[in-house]
């Protein structure tokens, strides 16, 4: 070779680079396996057109993404409408989006955020899994939707990059 490297040498260096990023990649894959399975609070599930959606919160915004997708928080304001509890909706997810992937209006998962609280002495028979579910709740007086997250300890932030990784 013409830089003074034997091809066994350079041969040599390549083995040991590749079976030394091939132990990097394994110790990654183990480490974020590791991080989904004790950590639920970063791990979810949304609501979205009736169907159950995987997730993972990527990312905190500290302002409104444009544009943005819509996640109501159905809640009774209390912690236990949180993640892992079934909470007041029930079925898997306190989360609705008002689109999914596929839709027209889907901006992948840039969401912002809005508290659905139910009304004093509501229940709800069967979990809210749409946006014209939560509208349609709001209608009949069931909930009460504001702008922004719900006043309760441990709550998602205002803003947040949560892509929804195909259905549950």
């Amino acid at each position: 070779m013409a830089d003074g490297h034997s091809r066994r040498t350079v041969l040599r260096t390549g083995a040991t680079l590749a079976v030394t990023g091939a132990g990097l990649g394994t110790l990654g894959s183990a480490s974020a396996s590791n991080g989904r399975s004790e950590n639920a609070k970063q791990f979810g599930r949304v609501w979205a057109n009736g169907a159950l959606y995987r997730t993972n919160v990527v990312k905190v915004l500290d302002s409104e993404p444009v544009p943005g997708d819509v996640i109501y928080f159905v809640n009774d304001g209390t912690p236990t409408s949180l993640p892992p509890n079934d909470g007041v909706n029930g079925g898997g997810s306190p989360f609705v989006s008002e689109a999914a992937p596929g839709d027209q209006d889907w901006n992948g998962g840039q969401w912002v955020h809005y508290s659905a609280r139910l009304a004093p002495g509501v229940t709800l028979a069967e979990p809210l899994t749409s946006e014209a579910a939560v509208l349609a709740a709001e209608a009949a007086g069931d909930l009460t939707i504001t702008k922004g997250r719900p006043a309760i300890d441990g709550a998602p932030p205002n803003f947040f990059i949560c892509p929804l990784n195909g259905k549950a």
